[in-house]
């Protein structure tokens, strides 16, 4: 066989497998919901309850309102009437705990589902927020929780808590959120803006890129990727361990021109740049670094094997 031919035919069943992966993951299935039926349910929820919501096939939007009330609407689809009705949406409220749950034929490979939009308390915890081949949206929440997702971006905005974000194929995006963050994602990036708190992002190809207002006292911050950089930016330092580490990715750290810290860098195939000084005893060489900043303190670790470091004054 020619080789050009059998590589141009290569390149041809990938870019279908991509197109085919991009599809499964749409929150729209354009095509496949021909049948809809829209729900709304509302109940009656205090401040300081619990939601656990599982999906399948969707999207969630998980809003919180200053009402004592959980309002819980979306649609249901399928590729036809017949079929439709087999989905249920189970819903029960017991006490200050809302259980949702999309009960999904057992065919269809993945053309049937349910979108969901929620509004309620504020200071309401995530016991479980998880769905399948959809994005997931929280806004304006205080409870903090676990929000999961396979094939789906997930974003978190104007929250407060402690949140455990996890999603395969897709990005995690945190603005405005105050809390301890743990975000881990494969095949996407996290990256955001903590108010205040810290955060434990991993990635598997995707970068990490993150600022932190005023993180939280003594807590460590920790970014791990593979085939992607890290930016890590605290706006003040509390004597806050960081570590860094990545491969086929530069690292970039911007801390305050007050730090103090040990400071550990090292390289495999790049420089080491830093605009924060090292005070004397010191060892410095072109892919190493190992000395204290200021008076030292914490431990700062930063490693890559084929990127450069860098330490910035903030």
């Amino acid at each position: 066989m020619n080789p050009a031919r059998f590589s141009g035919q290569m390149w041809m069943r990938a870019a279908l497998l991509a197109a085919i992966l991009v599809l499964s993951a749409c929150d729209d299935f354009e095509g496949f919901d021909r049948a809809r039926q829209d729900f709304h349910y509302s109940y009656p929820m205090q401040p300081g309850g619990h939601l656990d919501l599982e999906n399948t096939n969707g999207s969630l939007e998980i809003t919180g309102w200053d009402r004592s009330t959980i309002d819980i609407s979306g649609t249901k689809y399928a590729p036809n009437d017949h079929e439709l009705r087999d989905i249920e949406i189970k819903i029960d409220v017991t006490g200050n705990t809302a259980r949702i749950h999309t009960v999904s034929p057992s065919f269809g490979h993945g053309s049937f589902g349910a979108r969901y939009v929620l509004h309620l308390p504020r200071q309401v915890q995530l016991d479980r927020a998880k769905t399948t081949n959809g994005s997931v949206s929280i806004e304006d929440l205080e409870g903090g929780g676990d929000v999961r997702s396979t094939n789906g971006r997930i974003t978190i905005s104007r929250a407060a808590g402690n949140y455990d974000v996890n999603t395969t194929n897709g990005t995690i995006e945190l603005e405005g959120v105050a809390g301890e963050l743990h975000a881990e994602t494969t095949n996407g990036s996290v990256r955001g803006q903590l108010k205040s708190g810290t955060i434990d992002a991993n990635s598997t190809n995707g970068g990490i890129d993150f600022t932190i207002s005023k993180p939280a006292e003594h807590r460590t911050v920790r970014a791990v990727t593979t085939n992607g950089g890290i930016t890590l930016a605290l706006e003040e330092f509390h004597d806050n361990p960081i570590s860094a580490q990545t491969t086929n990715g530069p690292v970039t750290l911007r801390l305050p021109a007050d730090t103090n810290a040990q400071l550990s860098a090292h390289t495999s195939s790049a420089r080491i740049t830093s605009d924060l000084p090292l005070s004397s005893g010191g060892d410095i060489s072109k892919h190493e670094i190992n000395g204290r900043l200021g008076n030292g303190g914490p431990q700062i670790s930063l490693h890559t094997s084929t990127g450069g470091i860098h330490i910035e004054k903030f």
